[in-house]
């Protein structure tokens, strides 16, 4: 079943924003009705005015004109500061549960959060558009053709007849563009996709030579985008003019339906001053609806967009926590029977781990590559969840802890390490306040003492694209200081030495042994010899199963091994 909070969160969001709707709606009344001001002043003008010969009558009316003009301005600036307040609000209230619903799915769901990002931007777009006003006028700039139907109802019919029929059309074309436009949607994903890969393998690609044939295979794939992009612009393009000369020929023709009327006697004679005052309001009336018509594709692209965010809202799977304000973790780790397997994928990437370690112990985690290490790293963090079994803290399921609660007890290192955008300092503690003593501490521990002292000096030293590609023993040191930021005692480190030179391992595996006297709980994956040396567990896995696991002790004794 559908969790019921993420099915209603566009209700919801809406609900709460029902005073920006209901106060943009009493505007457009005002929008949409005061500029027939110049028909009225244009008709008075040239009936009552004249007749009473009165300048005063006059100057009293182009006033009155003028102030509805300028009113009419001030009320439209009005409503577009309401509809840009209630974009900021509506969209700021959705984005926080988009972020959090993408980052809490697995990787295989990452890209439905990032399509999702992409249609927030859409709907934002288009709720501070000139479309969203006049979709909020066109309801009562068409009540306007009622006073068409009183100079004559049968004026009235064609004029209500050339809306309903550029409506018509653009349904029609709606309905023959819609596969294209989702094809090419697709595509899109998969090209951008691919694009990203592509920027984290640069310079590999590039040292290989073999852009030339990445280039091939993805340009193949934007082709196709275009072919279905363009199909379907050309054909919301034919659908748009056509719309545009249907009405523009309804309203020219109106003057002359009226005065075939007056010509047939159908209407009296004395009426045909009303057909220029019938031509100005059908052309006022319709023009709401000639700028939706005319942007037809953007709202299709928005509705698109409204309906992809409520799937996505309603298929992100809610975190699920205990609720309790738990104490401290001291490291006690149970894993018992779990399993993981991706998405729609039958092979299982891990498959029956169990076992078990107390606080003050290091376990090694050893396997070919591809056998599941990394992977078994992220479920002990509680990243992913497995598909069946527990992994359990203290007690507590892993996947149930508040992280924020939990993050100033654990650390992890991923082999695929990442800085984010920030500056260094943020990224070593984790983008919460700065405990001076802790950075002061992980800085010296992992010879980064030139990041502690530019901190003291005030000097930020932010993530450009120069910092993101540099030097990977001095990235890997602050990652590693970023997983030992307040010495955490939970630590999962996955092949932590990989990019340390032979000095600096040494002394990192003084700090692994420090903390685990402390009485830290410490996972390392790793085929490292020395790493093995010290460690009091391990762990074996193949092909994602469990070989082994025991204490090194025991295990030297089965097999007489020179651990």
């Amino acid at each position: 079943m559908k969790n019921t909070e993420r099915s209603d969160i566009f209700r919801q969001a809406i609900d709460a924003h029902k005073s920006y709707i209901i106060t943009a709606i009493f505007l457009s009344i005002f929008v949409a009705y005061l500029p027939v001001a110049p028909i009225v002043y244009m008709r008075t003008v040239f009936g009552p005015v004249i007749n009473s010969q009165s300048i005063s009558f006059l100057l009293s009316l182009g006033f009155l004109l003028v102030l509805a003009l300028v009113v009419n301005g001030v009320l439209e600036w009005i409503r577009e500061r309401v509809l840009l307040s209630a974009t900021i609000s509506f969209i700021g209230s959705l984005e926080e549960k988009v972020f959090k619903s993408t980052f809490e799915q697995s990787t295989d769901k990452w890209t439905d959060g990032a399509r999702a990002f992409t249609n927030m931007r859409l709907l934002r777009n288009f709720m501070v558009s000139p479309v969203s006003g006049a979709i909020f006028d066109a309801p009562f700039s068409l009540l306007l053709l009622i006073a068409i139907f009183f100079i004559h109802p049968l004026m009235g019919i064609f004029s209500l007849s050339g809306v309903f029929i550029a409506l018509l059309i653009g349904l029609l074309i709606e309905k023959k563009v819609q596969p294209d436009q989702e094809k090419a949607s697709e595509v899109q994903t998969e090209t951008r996709r691919e694009l990203g890969v592509l920027h984290n393998n640069a310079l590999y690609c590039n040292s290989m030579g073999n852009l030339p044939f990445i280039f091939k295979r993805w340009y193949a794939k934007q082709k196709r985008f275009l072919v279905f992009q363009a199909r379907a612009s050309s054909m919301q393009s034919l659908g748009t003019s056509v719309s545009q000369v249907i009405m523009m020929v309804q309203g020219s023709m109106l003057l002359g339906v009226g005065t075939l009327l007056t010509l047939i006697g159908l209407m009296d004679a004395r009426m045909a001053g009303n057909l220029i005052i019938a031509k100005f309001i059908g052309a006022l009336a319709i023009r709401p609806t000639m700028m939706i018509v005319m942007s037809w594709s953007q709202v299709i692209a928005v509705r698109e967009a409204v309906k992809d965010l409520k799937v996505f809202l309603e298929n992100a799977r809610p975190p699920v926590t205990s609720g309790i304000k738990l104490p401290p973790p001291e490291g006690k780790l149970v894993v018992r029977d779990i399993s993981f397997q991706q998405g729609g994928n039958d092979k299982k990437i891990l498959d029956s781990i169990s076992f078990s370690l107390e606080p003050r112990n290091i376990c090694a985690v050893l396997g070919e590559s591809g056998a599941g290490k990394s992977t078994l790293a992220r479920l002990l963090m509680g990243y992913i969840t497995p598909s069946k079994g527990t992994v359990r803290l203290d007690g507590v399921s892993m996947d149930t802890w508040e992280k924020k609660d939990l993050c100033d007890y654990v650390g992890y290192l991923p082999q695929d390490l990442q800085l984010f955008g920030g500056d260094v300092v943020q990224n070593i503690t984790r983008f919460k306040p700065v405990d001076e003593q802790a950075l002061e501490k992980v800085c010296k521990d992992f010879d980064l003492v030139d990041i502690y002292e530019g901190f003291l000096k005030g000097e930020t030293v932010t993530m450009t694209d120069d910092l993101f590609d540099m030097p990977g023993g001095r990235k890997q040191r602050i990652g590693l200081a970023r997983a030992f930021y307040k010495s955490p005692n939970f630590l999962v480190l996955d092949e932590p030495t990989s990019s340390l030179d032979a000095e600096f391992e040494s002394k990192f595996l003084s700090l692994i042994k420090e903390h685990k006297e402390r009485g830290a709980t410490i996972i390392i994956n790793t085929h490292n010899k020395r790493i093995l040396t010290m460690s009091d567990y391990i762990l074996a896995i193949k092909d994602g199963r469990q070989k082994l696991f025991d204490s090194k002790e025991n295990i030297k004794k089965k097999m007489k091994l020179p651990l």
